[in-house]
């Protein structure tokens, strides 16, 4: 009977620190940061509602989201997207993906985006993640934007990657990939067909550095 006393207390303490860890962790909000509100059907938003979010907002930032979007638009009516762009939107692994071929150049627009769910139960991360290839080799064209999503507010803000361990120092050439499968995005070269064997690893609050064998 003892031990087991010692045992419920060791739960408790342990499910306690547990808690303690996840309401110590606070993501920063900055209020000259824009915020974008998120609109959804059903118990959760998907992937599809933040991009939809995502590039209603971006569409009048910035020009190049402009043609993702009106593609976008068009593959959720299940319209023609023309020639040479293809729209994937797996809402099982959250993974969205936009590409566009242009063959006179010879280059490759892609944008995609993901989210992952946070440890608190009370956040999400979202990413977007733009990526130009030419010629085999990769560039980076709208570059890559986080937002956390507050589940109770239904509303992301941008973050910085610094704020997350997601700001890579590759001298202004590294270029990140999405994964849509798994949690950790993948990191390589821009230009010159280098590839390099890293990852940020999410532990369910942000990112870690770490070197593939």
């Amino acid at each position: 009977m003892r031990y087991f006393k010692y045992a419920v207390i060791l739960l408790i303490s342990l499910a306690w620190s547990g808690e303690m860890a996840a309401q110590a962790f606070e993501y920063p909000d900055y209020p000259d940061l824009d915020k974008i509100s998120v609109k959804y059907q059903g118990s959760r938003p998907t992937i599809t509602d933040f991009a939809t979010a995502f590039l209603d907002y971006q569409k009048g930032k910035e020009e190049f989201y402009v043609d993702v979007y009106e593609a976008w638009k068009r593959f959720l009516q299940k319209k023609d997207l023309g020639d040479n762009v293809s729209v994937i939107a797996d809402v099982k692994n959250g993974y969205m993906c936009y590409e566009k071929i242009n063959t006179e150049e010879n280059d490759t627009i892609v944008l995609e985006m993901c989210f992952w769910n946070c440890a608190d139960g009370k956040h999400k991360m979202v990413c977007s993640n733009a990526i130009w290839k030419i010629n085999g080799d990769y560039g980076s064209t709208a570059g890559t934007n986080f937002l956390v999503y507050d589940n109770a507010k239904r509303v992301m803000r941008f973050i910085y990657p610094e704020d997350i361990g997601a700001l890579y120092d590759g001298d202004g050439l590294s270029v990140f990939f999405l994964p849509r499968k798994g949690k950790n995005i993948r990191v390589s070269a821009a230009g010159g067909g280098d590839r390099w064997n890293e990852l940020l690893e999410w532990d369910g609050y942000q990112f870690t550095s770490k070197v593939v064998p």
